[in-house]
This record gives C-alpha cells, structure tokens and sequence, in this order.
C-alpha cells in the first residue's frame, strides 16, 4: 500500500561539529572542519602555517575550490605546485 503523504527522503544534516583533518607540509590537524568552506580553513591556517594564497586544496586527487564546504570524514590538503620553492 503506497502512502499518498510520504515526502522524499531528505539528505543527513551534518551534525555540527562534524570531523574532518586539515593539512599542508608537516603540519595536519583534525577538528571540527566539516561544514566550512575550504577558503575559511585557508584563511584559518594561512598565518600560523604560512599557506600560501595560490596553494591548492585536495581530497585525494580531486582539487577542492575555495567555496567547496568541507565534508565529515575528509582529509583537505593544501599543495604548491611541484617545482615551486617557498
């Protein structure tokens, strides 16, 4: 029997707080990253790790871009391009 009121499945809200691990070189740090943008992250951490602007973010090998909001479980790592001192 088909239920005439049944509303379509809604996505998981993420809970708040939600886990994710931020890195860049030798530094990583997990926290309660999941929810924000990559550019907060960056913005975040550019000072106190010396993130450069033009360093890209990843998952993996997918690039992130900065308006890209953080998912529970990821590992965000921001990368210079190879060749580039700084």
């Amino acid at each position: 029997m088909l239920n005439e009121n049944a509303q379509p499945a809604q996505p998981a809200a993420q809970p708040a707080g939600a886990k994710a691990e931020i890195k860049y070189g030798v530094y990583a740090q997990p926290g309660n990253w999941a929810g924000k943008t990559v550019a907060d992250v960056r913005n975040q951490f550019s000072k106190l790790w010396n993130i450069p602007a033009d360093a890209a973010a990843y998952v993996g090998k997918d690039r992130l871009e900065d308006n890209q909001v953080i998912q529970p479980g990821q590992a965000v790592e921001f990368h210079r391009r190879a060749g580039e001192k700084g």
